[in-house]
Protein backbone atom coordinates (compact mmCIF):
# COMPACT_ATOMS: atom_id res chain seq x y z
CA UNK A 1 0.00 0.00 0.00
CA UNK A 2 2.55 2.43 0.98
CA UNK A 3 4.84 1.74 -2.72
CA UNK A 4 1.52 2.53 -4.24
CA UNK A 5 0.22 5.67 -2.57
CA UNK A 6 4.15 6.53 -3.62
CA UNK A 7 4.13 5.89 -6.85
CA UNK A 8 0.41 7.74 -7.45
CA UNK A 9 2.47 11.00 -5.83
CA UNK A 10 5.20 10.50 -8.11
CA UNK A 11 2.27 10.21 -11.23
CA UNK A 12 0.28 13.42 -10.02
CA UNK A 13 3.30 15.34 -9.24
CA UNK A 14 4.56 14.42 -13.06
CA UNK A 15 1.31 15.32 -14.19
CA UNK A 16 0.35 18.55 -12.24
CA UNK A 17 4.10 20.22 -13.29
CA UNK A 18 4.06 19.66 -16.93
CA UNK A 19 3.79 23.58 -17.66
CA UNK A 20 6.34 24.06 -14.78
CA UNK A 21 10.36 24.14 -15.12
CA UNK A 22 10.79 21.73 -12.44
CA UNK A 23 8.30 20.32 -9.84
CA UNK A 24 7.49 22.50 -7.28
CA UNK A 25 4.64 24.46 -5.08
CA UNK A 26 2.72 21.59 -4.40
CA UNK A 27 0.97 20.76 -1.01
CA UNK A 28 0.30 17.85 0.74
CA UNK A 29 -3.57 17.59 1.09
CA UNK A 30 -4.03 14.44 2.46
CA UNK A 31 2.48 34.76 14.18
CA UNK A 32 -0.67 33.53 11.59
CA UNK A 33 -3.71 35.32 13.55
CA UNK A 34 -7.25 34.40 13.12
CA UNK A 35 -5.91 31.11 11.08
CA UNK A 36 -6.06 27.18 11.22
CA UNK A 37 -2.90 24.45 12.02
CA UNK A 38 -2.30 23.16 8.75
CA UNK A 39 -1.65 19.26 7.92
CA UNK A 40 1.55 18.14 8.53
CA UNK A 41 3.87 18.93 6.26
CA UNK A 42 1.58 20.73 3.95
CA UNK A 43 3.15 23.12 2.74
CA UNK A 44 6.77 21.56 1.79
CA UNK A 45 8.49 24.77 1.11
CA UNK A 46 8.24 26.10 4.91
CA UNK A 47 11.04 26.72 6.04
CA UNK A 48 11.94 27.65 10.45
CA UNK A 49 14.92 29.32 11.00
CA UNK A 50 16.63 28.91 14.71
CA UNK A 51 16.61 33.02 15.25
CA UNK A 52 12.58 32.60 15.41
CA UNK A 53 11.82 33.42 11.11
CA UNK A 54 10.78 31.67 8.60
CA UNK A 55 11.02 31.17 5.18
CA UNK A 56 10.66 28.86 2.11
CA UNK A 57 13.08 26.61 -0.16
CA UNK A 58 13.77 27.97 -3.62
CA UNK A 59 16.82 25.02 -4.59
CA UNK A 60 18.56 22.48 -2.70
CA UNK A 61 21.12 24.86 -1.30
CA UNK A 62 18.74 27.80 -1.07
CA UNK A 63 16.66 29.59 1.44
CA UNK A 64 14.74 32.43 0.76
CA UNK A 65 13.85 34.76 3.95
CA UNK A 66 13.34 38.61 5.00
CA UNK A 67 16.99 40.63 5.32
CA UNK A 68 15.56 42.11 8.76
CA UNK A 69 16.17 38.22 9.88
CA UNK A 70 20.03 38.25 8.71
CA UNK A 71 20.84 41.88 9.63
CA UNK A 72 22.07 41.08 12.70
CA UNK A 73 23.10 37.70 12.59
CA UNK A 74 26.19 35.45 11.54
CA UNK A 75 25.72 32.72 9.05
CA UNK A 76 27.19 30.24 11.62
CA UNK A 77 24.86 31.11 14.03
CA UNK A 78 21.40 30.23 12.54
CA UNK A 79 20.34 26.61 11.84
CA UNK A 80 17.35 25.60 8.80
CA UNK A 81 14.92 23.00 9.51
CA UNK A 82 13.03 21.54 6.38
CA UNK A 83 9.83 19.04 7.07
CA UNK A 84 9.35 21.11 10.41
CA UNK A 85 5.38 20.67 11.81
CA UNK A 86 5.97 21.19 15.16
CA UNK A 87 8.15 24.11 16.57
CA UNK A 88 8.39 21.88 19.37
CA UNK A 89 7.74 18.16 19.84
CA UNK A 90 8.70 15.57 17.63
CA UNK A 91 9.13 15.84 13.46
CA UNK A 92 9.71 12.66 11.55
CA UNK A 93 10.19 14.82 8.34
CA UNK A 94 12.30 17.16 9.78
CA UNK A 95 15.65 18.14 8.26
CA UNK A 96 18.19 20.30 9.66
CA UNK A 97 21.00 22.15 7.77
CA UNK A 98 23.76 24.91 8.90
CA UNK A 99 24.16 28.35 6.71
CA UNK A 100 27.22 28.51 5.11
CA UNK A 101 26.61 32.15 3.69
CA UNK A 102 23.97 35.19 3.50
CA UNK A 103 23.20 37.07 0.44
CA UNK A 104 21.70 40.36 2.07
CA UNK A 105 20.05 42.77 -0.50
CA UNK A 106 22.89 45.80 -0.78
CA UNK A 107 19.84 48.09 -0.72
CA UNK A 108 18.28 47.03 2.69
CA UNK A 109 18.96 49.51 5.28
CA UNK A 110 18.18 47.81 8.88
CA UNK A 111 18.24 51.62 10.97
CA UNK A 112 14.89 52.30 8.10
CA UNK A 113 11.68 52.23 9.04
CA UNK A 114 10.73 52.09 5.33
CA UNK A 115 11.93 48.20 5.00
CA UNK A 116 12.77 48.59 1.54
CA UNK A 117 14.59 45.73 -0.02
CA UNK A 118 14.12 43.28 2.77
CA UNK A 119 15.04 40.54 1.16
CA UNK A 120 17.93 37.88 2.09
CA UNK A 121 18.95 34.22 0.62
CA UNK A 122 21.15 31.63 3.33
CA UNK A 123 23.08 29.78 1.27
CA UNK A 124 23.33 25.89 2.95
CA UNK A 125 26.12 24.06 3.71
CA UNK A 126 24.81 20.60 3.28
CA UNK A 127 21.75 20.52 0.69
CA UNK A 128 18.15 19.81 1.42
CA UNK A 129 17.12 16.29 0.08
CA UNK A 130 13.75 16.89 -1.16
CA UNK A 131 10.68 14.24 -0.99
CA UNK A 132 6.83 14.54 -1.14
CA UNK A 133 7.29 16.32 2.67
CA UNK A 134 10.03 18.57 1.47
CA UNK A 135 10.54 20.76 -1.74
CA UNK A 136 10.79 24.29 -3.27
CA UNK A 137 8.28 26.48 -3.91
CA UNK A 138 7.40 27.97 -7.26
CA UNK A 139 9.03 31.40 -7.88
CA UNK A 140 6.99 33.88 -10.09
CA UNK A 141 7.84 34.11 -13.75
CA UNK A 142 5.93 37.57 -14.24
CA UNK A 143 4.18 39.83 -11.99
CA UNK A 144 0.51 38.99 -11.01
CA UNK A 145 -2.56 41.14 -10.43
CA UNK A 146 -3.47 40.04 -6.99
CA UNK A 147 -5.36 43.20 -6.33
CA UNK A 148 -8.75 42.01 -4.40
CA UNK A 149 -7.24 38.42 -4.23
CA UNK A 150 -6.23 36.41 -1.68
CA UNK A 151 -3.27 34.77 -0.54
CA UNK A 152 -1.77 32.36 1.93
CA UNK A 153 0.64 32.75 4.90
CA UNK A 154 1.57 30.66 6.66
CA UNK A 155 3.95 29.97 10.12
CA UNK A 156 4.77 29.87 13.44
CA UNK A 157 4.25 33.29 14.86
CA UNK A 158 2.10 34.83 17.98
CA UNK A 159 -1.97 33.80 17.84
CA UNK A 160 -4.35 36.20 18.98
CA UNK A 161 -0.83 38.52 19.91
CA UNK A 162 -0.06 35.95 23.13
CA UNK A 163 2.63 33.69 22.94
CA UNK A 164 3.74 31.76 19.78
CA UNK A 165 2.60 28.71 18.38
CA UNK A 166 3.70 25.37 18.50
CA UNK A 167 2.32 24.03 14.74
CA UNK A 168 2.52 25.50 11.83
CA UNK A 169 -0.78 27.69 11.13
CA UNK A 170 -2.04 29.18 7.42
CA UNK A 171 -4.57 32.14 7.07
CA UNK A 172 -5.50 33.81 3.72
CA UNK A 173 -4.85 37.93 3.59
CA UNK A 174 -6.29 40.16 0.95
CA UNK A 175 -4.20 41.75 -1.49
CA UNK A 176 -4.87 45.70 -0.62
CA UNK A 177 -3.37 48.48 -3.07
CA UNK A 178 -0.45 50.34 -1.69
CA UNK A 179 -2.23 53.88 -2.02
CA UNK A 180 -4.34 52.46 0.34
CA UNK A 181 -1.68 50.87 2.48
CA UNK A 182 0.11 54.26 2.58
CA UNK A 183 -2.50 55.80 4.79
CA UNK A 184 -1.29 53.41 7.77
CA UNK A 185 1.88 53.23 6.96
CA UNK A 186 3.19 56.27 4.69
CA UNK A 187 6.83 54.88 3.91
CA UNK A 188 5.48 52.13 2.04
CA UNK A 189 6.97 52.28 -1.91
CA UNK A 190 4.74 53.74 -4.55
CA UNK A 191 6.75 51.10 -6.73
CA UNK A 192 5.93 47.35 -6.83
CA UNK A 193 8.38 45.80 -4.54
CA UNK A 194 5.78 45.84 -1.95
CA UNK A 195 2.41 44.08 -1.37
CA UNK A 196 -0.05 45.11 1.57
CA UNK A 197 -2.16 42.74 2.24
CA UNK A 198 -4.75 42.97 5.40
CA UNK A 199 -8.24 40.76 6.41
CA UNK A 200 -10.09 41.77 9.60
CA UNK A 201 -8.50 39.90 12.86
CA UNK A 202 -6.10 38.09 10.32
CA UNK A 203 -2.76 38.76 9.81
CA UNK A 204 0.79 37.48 9.69
CA UNK A 205 2.69 38.24 13.35
CA UNK A 206 5.88 37.92 15.20
CA UNK A 207 7.47 34.99 14.37
CA UNK A 208 6.63 34.53 10.84
CA UNK A 209 8.98 37.07 9.30
CA UNK A 210 10.60 36.20 6.61
CA UNK A 211 7.68 33.16 5.62
CA UNK A 212 6.17 32.95 2.23
CA UNK A 213 3.21 34.27 1.28
CA UNK A 214 1.73 32.31 -1.75
CA UNK A 215 -0.75 32.60 -4.26
CA UNK A 216 -2.03 28.99 -5.96
CA UNK A 217 -1.90 29.97 -10.04
CA UNK A 218 -4.93 28.66 -11.49
CA UNK A 219 -2.54 27.67 -14.52
CA UNK A 220 -0.58 25.11 -13.09
CA UNK A 221 -2.35 24.39 -9.64
CA UNK A 222 0.61 25.11 -7.29
CA UNK A 223 1.24 27.32 -5.18
CA UNK A 224 3.73 30.79 -6.17
CA UNK A 225 5.57 32.88 -4.04
CA UNK A 226 4.52 36.46 -4.38
CA UNK A 227 5.55 38.12 -1.50
CA UNK A 228 7.88 37.39 1.73
CA UNK A 229 6.26 38.36 5.11
CA UNK A 230 8.42 41.59 5.97
CA UNK A 231 6.53 44.03 8.93
CA UNK A 232 3.15 45.41 10.17
CA UNK A 233 1.77 46.34 14.08
CA UNK A 234 2.94 44.52 16.75
CA UNK A 235 -0.61 44.01 17.43
CA UNK A 236 -1.19 42.17 14.93
CA UNK A 237 -4.80 41.19 13.85
CA UNK A 238 -5.74 43.50 16.81
CA UNK A 239 -5.27 46.47 15.56
CA UNK A 240 -6.81 47.40 12.41
CA UNK A 241 -3.43 47.80 9.54
CA UNK A 242 -1.85 45.79 6.94
CA UNK A 243 0.84 44.22 6.88
CA UNK A 244 3.26 45.11 4.35
CA UNK A 245 5.40 42.44 2.46
CA UNK A 246 8.63 42.12 0.45
CA UNK A 247 7.69 41.44 -3.30
CA UNK A 248 8.92 38.29 -4.57
CA UNK A 249 8.68 39.79 -8.43
CA UNK A 250 10.45 42.82 -8.35
CA UNK A 251 13.53 40.84 -6.81
CA UNK A 252 13.46 37.78 -9.15
CA UNK A 253 16.90 38.88 -11.19
CA UNK A 254 18.59 39.25 -7.77
CA UNK A 255 17.09 36.15 -6.61
CA UNK A 256 18.40 34.19 -9.48
CA UNK A 257 21.29 36.10 -9.96
CA UNK A 258 22.21 35.27 -6.35
CA UNK A 259 21.94 31.55 -6.67
CA UNK A 260 23.93 31.71 -10.57
CA UNK A 261 26.82 33.25 -7.72
CA UNK A 262 27.33 30.51 -5.52
CA UNK A 263 25.76 26.80 -7.14
CA UNK A 264 25.20 27.83 -11.47
CA UNK A 265 24.11 24.23 -11.53
CA UNK A 266 20.85 24.96 -9.10
CA UNK A 267 17.91 26.98 -11.02
CA UNK A 268 14.84 28.28 -9.33
CA UNK A 269 11.13 26.77 -10.65
CA UNK A 270 8.69 28.66 -12.50
CA UNK A 271 5.63 27.94 -15.01
CA UNK A 272 6.75 27.78 -18.49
Amino acid sequence: MKVLVCLLFVCLSWVNSANLSCNCGWRNTGRIVGGQETRKNEYPWMVALSNGCGGSIVTPYHVLTAAHCTAEERPSSIIVSVGRHYKYGSNPNLQEHRVAKFIQHRGYNHASDASLNDISILVLATPIRFNQYVGPVCMPSSSYNLLGKFIKVTGWGLTKGTGDQNALREVDVEVISNSVCRRSWPLVNSRPTQICAYTPKKDSCNGDSGGALVYLDPDTNRYTQVALVSYGHPQCGIVAKPSVNTDVFAYIDWVKQAIAQTYPKEQICTKV
